[in-house]
């Protein structure tokens, strides 16, 4: 897994400053979307819609919750894939441009037989999830009275909870599934965990913008519509094997301000 020097972090924002055309986006690792290895769906998108109204577009990666604050805080331009509820309370600005959608699945050990099918399934499960990441009204009050829970936290969560996972330190995780599954694949550890069912609600994703800049986001609304437009927008879908044909994009189950240990 990927190693980034506080070094190179901090010379990125000693950057920030040289070019009004350079806008600097954030967030963690979660993969096949924002990746460590290549650029990730969501990152490409981006950069590529600004490229084409003129701006270009540097991406830092770093935990979900720090980002948050870095571009509440505006030392950042942008946090990706958040939810309408958490833009609000960090005072990011978002449009209508939807980026994705999150959902919540649930993963287990192989030859586990426990299947979600309800939320008192949860009961006697300990169950592992993200620090700052939204589950959404039903799931997240629920998660964050659970007494058997571990949160990860740090530039890749994932990783660690599906590792402890096959290790026996939890019994349940929950994610959005193609990340669970691309990461497992990526950890070589694919044939070590199942499926085990998916919450029904699914919540749009956007990109959140800091308050000073509504010009930035008038911008990635222009270029997404003429990715749309070219086709390369679909292009990149391919490209990462993503289909919103029958279904909104199962994009981030992030993303929240973390508000109780705020």
């Amino acid at each position: 897994m990927r190693r980034r020097s506080v070094i190179a972090t901090a010379l990125v924002f000693c950057c920030f400053t040289l070019s009004a055309k350079t806008l600097h986006v954030a967030s963690d690792v979660w993969c096949p979307y924002i990746c460590d290895t290549q650029p990730g769906y969501l990152v490409e998108i981006v950069q590529r819609a600004f490229e084409t109204q003129g701006s270009r577009v540097v991406f830092i990666p770093m935990p979900f919750k720090r980002a948050l604050k870095e571009a509440k805080a505006g030392n950042i331009d942008a946090v990706l894939a958040i939810t309408a509820t958490v833009a609000t309370a960090n005072q990011l600005l978002i449009d209508d441009t939807e980026v994705g959608y999150y959902s919540n699945d649930f993963f287990v050990v192989k030859n586990n037989s426990w299947t979600y099918h309800q939320l008192s399934d949860l009961n006697q499960q300990s169950i592992a999830a993200i620090k700052g990441y939204d589950y959404g009204t039903v799931l997240g009050p629920y998660l964050y009275q659970h007494k058997a829970l571990f949160l990860a936290s740090g530039e890749d969560p994932l990783s660690m909870n599906i590792i402890r996972l096959t290790k026996g330190r939890h019994k349940v995780i929950v994610d959005n599934k193609n990340v669970i599954e691309y990461t497992a694949k990526q950890l070589g550890l694919s044939d070590k965990i199942q499926f085990a069912g998916s919450m029904p609600d699914k919540q749009p994703l956007y990109i959140g913008f800091n308050a000073q800049q509504e010009a930035a986001l008038a911008q990635f609304t222009l270029g997404v519509s003429a990715l749309k437009q070219s086709g390369e927008y679909q292009q990149i879908l391919d490209k990462y094997q993503i289909s919103i044909n029958s279904e909104p994009i199962e994009l981030k189950q992030k993303r929240s301000a973390d508000f109780l240990s705020m």
